[in-house]
């Protein structure tokens, strides 16, 4: 069943979760995320980003670069608290070069 997404409702939200390999309803949950709370959304990127082995530059740069003037304090806020470490000090551990110093500039550190 393909949820009904409108201007004025929405319509089960459990819908969306029907099947989880669905690329329609995970972009849909995507997008919801984003509007409803896009701090919590941009954080998630971030952390997928960085989790693991080496970094996903391409993502971790797209949420920090696209989202520096709008809301960028509160993804390090939501990250924070999400991960008990400032998005920085990870940043300085997964990083390094122009690049790091890049995503440090943009964050507001020098």
């Amino acid at each position: 069943m393909v949820p009904l997404v409108t201007a004025y409702r929405y319509d089960g939200p459990e819908d969306l979760k029907a099947d989880p390999k669905d690329e329609y309803l995970k972009m849909l949950r995507a997008i919801i995320r984003c509007f409803t709370c896009p701090d919590r959304y941009f954080k998630k990127v971030a952390r997928q980003a960085i989790a693991g082995l080496g970094t996903d530059e391409s993502s971790l740069t797209r949420v920090i670069t696209t989202r520096a003037e709008v809301d960028l304090r509160f993804i390090k806020e939501a990250y924070q608290k999400r991960n008990s470490v400032p998005l920085e000090r990870t940043i300085v551990g997964d990083t390094s070069g122009n690049y790091e110093n890049m995503l440090l500039t943009l964050l507001g550190l020098e």
